[in-house]
């Protein structure tokens, strides 16, 4: 057996181990170990890495530690990188490490940087090859990419991002001068203009780019490419799998193609847009990445028409209608009117306000007498929990939820996520928790505490309840099943977290040690109010 068979041999085993781990700390233990040991010097590692590239590309998202992450980009750009860039799976690890890359770079930043510079030129040096293969020009398209790096953030999926709807503000680590930032995109500028292959990717992404860096050469490129190749921009560039993904960028950065071309395209082809499976897609980026209330205003009047909304909301896709729903919301754009146009929809008439949600979580489900939740209709209601002033339906429909149906709810995988994004991320839920939201559910905590999902749910309504009368009211309605509960798969981690052994047998006991818990918080949330308070103020100031 050869040395490389006998390490490919080492690495596959060890990644089997790291499929066995259950807790997440084993996991990243593990990762950090390997791709530790694949970057030391005295490991072929760009060979390594191309016989093992599905094992390291799933290992590569739970290391944690900076060093390891810079060491193996080091090792990978040292020896052999072009034939690591063509080799197609390899790529794909390379192009996952570029993209965690940059929560490391404030710590790592030379030895990154000198990595960095040695991709560059190897894509520079191999430009025409590349650019021509689908995994060779995505190695482009994320070196140019890190000119700019996005920080990832680490609680982000493409669910959260989708139901946050632009909100919350992408983090950009700024490269300092010595990276020659400017010299890097126009060598790529001048690289793609010789090139006769026109690859809408890597030139969205340079356009993008440059788009955050430098306005001019962003203008610069955008005339070029309507220029040579769109000289005449259609609807069907809109709709195009690739073109479209193009366009996209145009939307995101001011330019004269954008503001008298591509708006009213939108508007003059509607229907021809958002139904589309490509289309949908380019109308949504529209939605996210608009700064202007009366365009918003525009493309709402159009999608807002009885038959279009009908189809959107029935046919189209969920992810538009969710996008819509809060960038009204964030503009303030008809946001009360555009609730009550999906009410009645829904077929959830004004008299009925109680059942919308009900009948919202139920959205395209194929039997609505048995199936009581779908996963468009999660989707749906958490965007509208995510406002930062619930309309009046979502809370009325909430508080009138009784204890069963908020179990049956949290009963659903879908829904019991849905119930802990309402505690953990949304307005509604202080205003819920004065209302006897804990009362009503009396009855029913210890059906939830053994359902695989909704136990969840109760594990976060514990750690919310901020009074001890809440605190109460979930022990003494768990503590009549404590035997069968302490036993339970699910439910004994529940019953461990609560420490109903104590309440159990000293309740006198249990319940003074809770409050002394509940007031180090509350104390700790003041500290922390003040903390807010005081930096408004200084803000209030400086702008003064």
């Amino acid at each position: 057996m050869t040395a490389l068979s006998s390490n490919t041999k080492y690495y596959k085993e060890t990644y089997n181990l790291f499929k066995q781990c259950t807790k997440n700390e084993d996991r990243q233990d593990l990762a950090n170990k390997v791709i530790e040991e694949a970057s030391s010097t005295t490991t072929d590692t760009s060979s390594i890495t191309r016989a093992c590239s599905r094992e390291f590309e799933q290992l590569l998202p739970h290391v944690t530690t900076s060093s390891i992450l810079s060491s193996f980009f080091d090792r990978l750009t040292q020896d052999h990188l072009d034939e690591l860039i063509r080799d197609r799976s390899a790529s794909f690890v390379l192009e996952k490490l570029l993209s965690y890359l940059p929560k490391v770079l404030s710590s790592e930043h030379q030895q990154i940087h000198l990595s960095f510079d040695r991709l560059f030129q190897c894509i520079c040096e191999n430009f025409d090859d590349y650019i021509q293969e689908t995994g060779t020009s995505h190695i482009i398209a994320s070196t140019i990419s890190f000119l700019h790096p996005l920080i990832p953030s680490s609680d982000t999926n493409e669910y959260e991002s989708l139901v946050d709807g632009g909100r919350t503000m992408k983090n950009y680590f700024q490269l300092p001068n010595d990276w020659n930032v400017m010299d890097k995109l126009r060598e790529i500028k001048k690289l793609i203009k010789k090139d006769s292959t026109h690859n809408e990717l890597v030139y969205a992404t340079l356009l993008r780019t440059c788009g955050y860096v430098d306005e001019k050469l962003y203008i610069k490129l955008v005339n070029h490419l309507c220029e040579k190749y769109y000289s005449t921009i259609t609807v069907e560039h809109l709709v195009d799998k690739c073109s479209s993904f193009l366009f996209e960028v145009l939307l995101e950065f001011p330019s004269e193609q954008r503001n008298n071309i591509l708006y009213p395209l939108v508007y003059d082809h509607i229907d021809e847009i958002y139904l589309h499976p490509i289309g949908n897609f380019f109308l949504q980026h529209l939605l996210l990445t608009l700064n202007e209330k009366e365009i918003l205003e525009k493309i709402y009047q159009l999608l807002i028409q009885d038959e279009r909304f009908d189809k959107l909301v029935h046919e189209g896709q969920i992810r538009l209608l969710i996008t819509l729903i809060r960038v009204c919301e964030r503009f303030s754009c008809h946001y009360e009117e555009l609730i009550n146009k999906l009410k009645t929809t829904i077929h959830c008439t004004k008299d009925d306000t109680n059942e919308f949600i009900p009948c919202l979580l139920k959205l395209r489900a194929e039997n609505q007498e048995t199936q009581f939740i779908t996963k468009e209709g999660s989707l749906v209601v958490q965007a509208l929990l995510r406002a930062d002033k619930i309309d009046s339906s979502t809370r009325q429909s909430f508080l009138s939820l009784t204890g069963e149906q908020i179990s049956s709810i949290a009963c659903h995988p879908s829904g019991s996520h849905l119930l802990c994004q309402l505690i953990l991320k949304s307005n509604l839920w202080p205003f819920l928790r004065q209302k006897n939201f804990y009362g009503k559910l009396n009855q029913v905590y210890t059906k939830m505490a053994c359902d695989k999902a909704a136990c969840w749910f109760v594990t976060q309504l514990w750690k919310s309840a901020n009074t001890i009368e809440q605190k109460l009211e979930m022990a003494k309605s768990m503590a009549k099943d404590f035997q069968s509960l302490r036993s339970h798969t699910y439910a004994r981690f529940i019953a461990y977290e609560m420490n109903l052994t104590a309440f159990c047998s000293r309740p006198d006991q249990w319940k003074r040690s809770i409050d002394i818990v509940l007031k180090k918080h509350a104390l700790l949330d003041d500290l922390n109010d003040d903390d807010d308070n005081g930096q408004k103020k200084k803000k209030k100031k400086k702008k003064n």
